[in-house]
């Protein structure tokens, strides 16, 4: 498969670690990699704010394109959430050198990686809507300056209507129609919840920051065989499965969920609700976490953040902290700041690989469930 050959773009105040703007773009280096994409070159613009016009200004814009012409760059990427008028300004600048550049936000990075994993109607259209809301403001957003000449053509309600105009009454129009698809589905995911219920069979949701090792534990608890990768994203749908507990002769479902990411839009977590459903219905919650991540407790915010902003009504959440065997330093310390200040959510420290405190877990998750 042939790779994308991408730059990444991001800016750092002169006051700040230039150590800082480098683990910011570690991230962005390994959605790359999943979106089969070589990191040929880092551009880490010394700002205190971005651009107005072009994020990185008109000095770097220049050896930004000197760099797409040598290298035969065909992505650049902003590793942040930018207003269209930015990535169109850059991308007109870099037109006369690749007439096909294409220039992402890290949010197009993202939606183009789930597109490559979405193999469900419901995936397909959660992408749509999330591809729509975000592409949506770029293009008519521009309207003043390239589309507003009248339309004069059909589909146009009244005269003196412009195309800017229209264009945003198609886009709501085809907002709305992926909407009410979407909810059909997620209307048969309340039933099948719903019937759960009513049968008495609890239910355990997997949650947690991407790449953390939430489908590998799902395999380990299920005995199943979904595919595991080092890399973002690869589980976009939920997946529901039984676990059994032979001594309490009781059941439960248990489902694995799309992994979550920083600096996420609200309106790209909306579209994915219908597949979170599993979770935000769930009786118990698993947060996968990396003990190994250097970047732990911050990537632990992020992902409690998105669940409030969920309305996730989980009776209780367990923290289990995965890769203990991968974890590099003062075990003891870590596992006793850990156990301090996470208590509330009853830690529990594992190793998918080594199968290290899987019996643990499973009786802490008879614990609550029954």
């Amino acid at each position: 498969m042939l790779k994308h050959r991408v730059v990444l773009i991001d800016i750092v105040d002169p006051h700040h670690n230039q150590n800082d703007a480098l683990k910011n773009l570690q991230e962005l280096k390994s959605l790359v990699t999943t979106y089969n994409g070589i990191d040929v070159v880092d551009i880490i613009q010394h700002r205190s704010r971005p651009d107005k016009a072009t994020f990185i200004g008109s000095g770097k814009v220049a050896e930004l394109a000197k760099i797409v012409a040598e290298k035969h760059i065909d992505i650049v990427v902003i590793n942040a959430i930018v207003n269209p008028s930015v990535l169109f300004n850059l991308t007109q600048n870099l037109w006369g050198i690749n007439a096909k550049i294409q220039v992402w936000d890290r949010v197009d990075l993202i939606i183009n990686i789930f597109d490559k994993h979405a193999y469900t109607t419901e995936a397909k259209l959660q992408i749509e809507i999330a591809r729509m809301h975000h592409m949506g403001p770029r293009i008519y957003g521009l309207g003043e300056t390239y589309f507003s000449r009248q339309g004069g053509g059909l589909n146009t309600k009244g005269q003196g209507e412009t195309n800017v105009e229209v264009m945003k009454r198609h886009w709501r129009e085809q907002i709305k129609l992926k909407k009410e698809q979407l909810e059909k589905i997620a209307e048969q995911h309340l039933l099948q919840l719903e019937r759960r219920k009513n049968n008495n069979i609890p239910s355990v949701s997997i949650v947690g920051y991407t790449n953390a090792g939430k489908t590998s534990l799902f395999n380990l608890l299920t005995k199943k065989h979904k595919t595991v990768k080092d890399a973002l994203f690869v589980t976009l749908d939920s997946v529901t499965s039984r676990l059994y507990f032979p001594a309490q002769k009781k059941e439960a479902t248990i489902s694995d969920t799309i992994g979550f990411i920083k600096d996420l839009p609200s309106s790209l977590i909306e579209s994915f609700k219908s597949t979170l459903m599993e979770s935000v219905h769930a009786d118990v919650l698993l947060q996968v976490i990396d003990i190994s991540d250097q970047e732990m407790n911050e990537k632990i915010s992020v992902v409690q953040r998105i669940l409030q902003e969920l309305q996730v009504q989980a009776k209780k959440t367990i923290f289990v902290f995965n890769k203990i065997d991968a974890f590099k330093g003062d075990a003891e310390k870590i596992l006793k700041e850990v156990k301090e200040k996470y208590s509330r959510f009853s830690p529990v420290f594992i190793s998918v690989t080594t199968d290290y405190g899987i019996d643990k877990l499973k009786n802490q998750v008879v614990k609550e469930l029954f």
